[in-house]
């Protein structure tokens, strides 16, 4: 949801005004020879990306073509400025629709930055007590025409091979407007809360019960982002420890309370027992996501 907050709310994360473009860990992919690999599937690779303002990640754009990327942005403004300014090689395309669990119409919430708009309204306890959430302030209401994206993928003839959803609390939702593409989804990079910043909004643990179930498990969190509270500053060092493995290494961080992160999940079939089609789907996903380690085990597996 909050690839549109970053940029709103960027001074928060350490950021500029610019949309970050990076969409994973690293922006290395490894050494893998992706096109290599797509090439070799009976169907192109295709990236749901929910919530695609601004474009794909500059990572997944450089994958594209071979992989194909459909960006879902229900502003139909900035939908028609990305295609405006797309490449002209069809590898992307965008789409002014917006998801949510159950085709019909439904509510959008408006606040003082457009981007942070959701089908949940916001906090408004979160929003008087970080002064960083204030672009999240409400601003009015508009109605919507909600699609699941089970039902624009069959009627598009689409099968998702991964998906990355960032829709302002509202990644459940479309979650359970798409079982059917969960069946062939092998990885998903989500936006997930830790606490609210919209009113009823599900957090991580909504999220990762939900997909637990249907056969995904948690790879990896990152982007951890925090606010401090009103009249405290965050801006103090904060000593923070990571371990891989049994080696440990020191973060820099700061203060402030922990709100939201990026959470990636992958088919657990894909580290048990996965044919060679599904690891090689696996492979081309882990490296555009950039996690180098799980992409060339796949692809060692998709070889055999």
């Amino acid at each position: 949801m909050l690839r549109r907050l970053r940029t709103s709310l960027g001074a928060r994360a350490g950021r500029g005004s610019d949309p970050p473009r990076s969409a994973g860990p690293s922006a290395d992919p490894g050494e893998l020879d992706v096109a290599a690999l797509a090439a070799g599937l009976e169907r192109p690779f295709t990236l749901a990306d929910v919530g695609g303002r601004w474009g794909p990640a500059d990572r997944w754009r450089a994958l594209a073509p071979p992989l194909e990327i459909v960006c879902f942005e229900p502003d139909e403004a900035e939908c028609e400025r990305l295609r405006a300014a797309s490449e002209p090689d069809g590898a992307v395309r965008f789409e002014a629709v917006a998801l949510g669990a159950r085709a019909g119409e439904a509510t959008l919430h408006l606040t003082r930055d457009p981007a942070c708009a959701s089908l949940y309204p916001p906090d408004p306890a979160a929003v008087r007590a970080h002064p960083g959430l204030g672009v999240a302030a409400p601003a009015g209401e508009r109605g919507m025409t909600l699609q699941t994206l089970d039902g624009w993928a069959a009627g598009a003839g689409v099968r998702f091979d991964a998906a990355k959803l960032d829709v302002q609390g509202a990644e459940l939702d479309v979650l359970r407007g798409a079982q059917d593409q969960l069946r062939e989804i092998v990885a998903l990079e989500v936006e997930v809360e830790l606490n609210p910043i919209y009113r009823g909004q599900p957090l991580l643990g909504d999220v990762d019960r939900f997909l637990r179930d249907r056969g995904f498990v948690l790879w990896r969190l990152g982007h951890l982002v925090h606010y401090a509270r009103r009249g405290l500053d965050a801006r103090v060092d904060v000593a923070d420890l990571q371990a891989f493995d049994s080696r440990q290494v020191a973060v820099a961080a700061q203060g402030g309370q922990l709100f939201w992160a990026h959470a990636w999940f992958v088919a657990e079939d894909l580290l048990e027992s996965a044919d060679a089609a599904c690891a090689t789907r696996g492979a081309i996903a882990a490296a555009a996501f950039g996690f180098p380690d799980l992409a060339r085990m796949l692809a060692g597996r998709a070889a055999r």
